[in-house]
């Protein structure tokens, strides 16, 4: 449940990080440092999805973003690309934790 907790959490960081112009200018106003602490936010979730045997693949789509969202306007594709793969992986993740019990 913690997996699916916290890639809804970050679904929500990247719809606000792929908001033209305001995640952008959020970006460029931490230098940069938001990118760096969201690829160490995906890691974490990476290592508890393997613990916990769910899915990798939205954490892992949140570090390649975190990584070549340096690029302006590529970036904010990615970040909607990233918002989409997390909520569906956190919706998934959610799914499978009530089945567990």
């Amino acid at each position: 449940m913690l997996t699916a907790i916290l890639k809804l959490i970050a679904s929500g960081i990247e719809f606000f990080l792929g908001i033209p112009f305001v995640g952008g200018a959020f970006i460029f106003a931490n230098a940069w440092g938001p990118l760096l602490l969201m690829f160490l936010f995906y890691l974490a979730i990476l290592l508890l999805s393997i613990k916990y045997g769910y899915a990798k693949w939205g954490a892992i789509t949140g570090m390649v973003v975190s990584i070549v969202a340096f690029i302006p306007v590529v970036g904010m594709i990615l970040h909607w690309v990233a918002f989409f793969a997390l909520l569906f992986d956190g919706i998934m993740n959610y799914k499978q934790a009530k089945a567990r019990g």
